[in-house]
């Protein structure tokens, strides 16, 4: 065996040895690193789980955690809160990669339920919403971070109780909890590929949104308390970007939520309709409505035109939510929906288009 051989073979082995050395001491460190994140979270949140195994292998550190159930106690001008908002998943997953060392992939897999205490008019009730569907894939830096971003994916999900469906779901979930007045604390931007809305006809296609929490980063710690309802859990929101296809029609929606409790939130909004005139156009000629109801709906579309600002071929009307009603304009949205419904094309013609 000539020399060069020999040193490469050498150089062969120790290289293995160092990999493997490597590999075990970023999995080792990575492993101690997923368990005091179970069992040490940090501020007002507790977590507690039925189950916990370690997974991976050479090159990963994973948890597998069964039974989840994640409670935080937010803080309020007198002191905790008497209700706690929780959080429950059948399982997570948590995972560490070498080629990707600052960055923890966690997977949602199960209905996932949140809880939310509030109180209205002196009666103590709890808001829960559940999401079920695909699993949810949430990627977040390892490392801890005044300021920093985490991404999420998901194929399907569904809102039970609400019926709400979204497909192919990407976003971004941004923090900075060394945000001011002039700076956002929390935002969460998402792409949704397709929304079903059971008061809506038909679905909604390429909605894109983005929302955020103005600073400081004590609206996050003290909830403020309302006079009359008690508790509000609604937190000011600025709607920054929602859009929508629907129905031929480009719809836009900005603005402002001011707060509220769980089931009356209180904003305004700004709608943006792009090509609607060949919308109100269909209307009479294909008959979608009777004589009464289009003479009634071409009244109201009126007024909300006369309100609005036709410039550039778009129609902006103002929304409004007070005491759990949606105004557009002066008209309540109440009004408006059953006409929207009939836009809808009857099922034999959808199976022949």
């Amino acid at each position: 065996m000539t020399r060069f051989v020999k040193t490469a073979l050498v150089t062969l082995a120790a290289g293995v040895v160092l990999l493997g050395g490597g590999a075990g001491a970023f999995r080792w460190k990575s492993q101690q690193y997923l368990d005091q994140l179970v069992t040490h979270p940090a501020g007002l949140c507790q977590i507690t789980y039925q189950g916990r195994q370690h997974t991976g292998g050479v090159f990963r550190a994973g948890l597998a955690l069964q039974g989840v159930r994640v409670a935080c106690t937010p803080t309020t001008h007198g002191g905790p809160a008497r209700g706690a908002v929780e959080y429950a998943v059948s399982r997570v997953w948590l995972e560490v990669v070498p080629w990707h060392p600052l960055q923890v992939h966690m997977r949602l897999d199960g209905p996932q339920s949140f809880a939310v205490p509030y109180e209205h008019d002196g009666v103590e009730d709890t808001r829960a919403f559940v999401l079920e569907g695909s699993p949810v894939d949430v990627f977040w830096p390892a490392r801890s971070r005044p300021a920093g971003r985490a991404a999420f994916t998901a194929p399907f999900v569904h809102v039970r109780a609400s019926g709400v469906s979204m497909t192919n779901v990407q976003g971004e979930w941004l923090w900075n909890t060394q945000a001011t007045f002039q700076a956002s604390v929390l935002g969460l931007s998402l792409s949704v590929e397709q929304m079903t809305v059971p008061a809506w006809p038909q679905y909604l296609q390429n909605v894109k949104a983005a929302f955020s929490m103005p600073g400081p980063y004590e609206r996050l710690r003290v909830l403020e308390q309302e006079e009359e309802s008690g508790q509000a859990i609604w937190p000011e929101l600025l709607v920054q970007k929602a859009s929508a296809d629907w129905n031929g029609l480009k719809l836009g929606v900005t603005g402002h939520v001011r707060g509220g409790h769980a089931t009356a939130m209180t904003g305004d909004f700004w709608l943006t309709v792009r090509d609607w005139k060949p919308f109100v156009e269909r209307l009479q000629p294909e008959k979608i409505l009777p004589p009464e109801q289009a003479a009634v709906f071409k009244t109201t579309l009126e007024d909300m035109i006369a309100r609005g600002d036709r410039s550039g071929g778009k129609l902006v009307l103002s929304l409004s939510a007070r005491n759990g009603y949606v105004y557009m304009g002066a008209v309540p949205l109440g009004q408006i929906l059953p006409v929207v419904r009939l836009m809808q094309p009857p099922q034999g013609t959808q199976a022949t288009q």
